[in-house]
């Protein structure tokens, strides 16, 4: 089977990632594990288990260049067909998120993220995201608008994208997430990629998902 890469982003003066549990036993069993930064400049090529890589690409925002690469993994990975996503702030505990991992790559899952249970829905959650205000109303109220009209409903839940496993190579996931950037830039105008998650993902005809257990794996935030 192909090396899956872990692969997550450091903001430029953020805290660096936690290391994950059992790497060097892990890197020997397929897994490589990546940092993203906007400028590598003097860092170190490794840092723990972690390679530091600087973005082929970024952008005058900040925000968004964390979200280049967690929606685009084919624009920022060479040499990879599976991909693993990790927000910078979770941590991978046990050996069992791994076997769960290589598990799904083994039966040729395409797509796999965790499904959230503290939030209800999108529109909870982008009720959240003004309610702190990370964004602003007209922002937030022109991503539920255009769900709204394209018959996104409540009942539809909420998927948590902070981890998404991913045949990244593949067509129908490459069109999911040209879909999903595409709606996200287009539509939302936000730096918050959930809010047009499940809709890219439910309107991407003939691509089946599965969902990750929580299990090995934790938020430090």
């Amino acid at each position: 089977m192909s090396t899956i890469a872990v692969y997550t982003f450091m903001q430029e003066g953020g805290k660096m990632p936690a290391q994950p549990h059992n790497a060097l036993k892990w890197k020997a069993q397929g897994f490589d594990f990546i940092c993203f930064v906007t400028k590598k400049a003097d860092m170190p090529d490794f840092v723990g288990a972690w390679y530091m890589d600087e973005l082929p690409i970024s952008w005058e925002d900040r925000r968004l260049n964390a979200v280049i690469p967690k929606i685009n993994p084919q624009s920022v990975l060479e040499g990879y067909d599976y991909s693993l996503w990790i927000d910078s702030d979770v941590e991978i505990t046990d050996d069992s998120f791994y076997e769960q991992c290589k598990e799904m790559q083994r039966r040729g899952v395409l797509y796999a993220d965790l499904k959230s249970t503290g939030v209800r829905n999108v529109y909870s959650y982008a009720w959240s995201v003004w309610r702190k205000g990370l964004e602003p109303f007209g922002v937030v109220a022109k991503a539920c608008w255009f769900l709204l009209k394209k018959g996104v409903s409540p009942m539809d839940g909420f998927h948590d994208t902070s981890v998404m496993l991913r045949a990244h190579e593949e067509e129908k996931v490459l069109e999911f997430d040209r879909w999903w950037w595409e709606c996200l830039l287009t539509h939302a105008g936000s730096h918050y990629d959930p809010l047009m998650h499940i809709f890219a993902l439910k309107d991407t005809p003939g691509l089946d998902w599965e969902q990750l257990k929580a299990d090995g794996i934790r938020k430090l935030i």
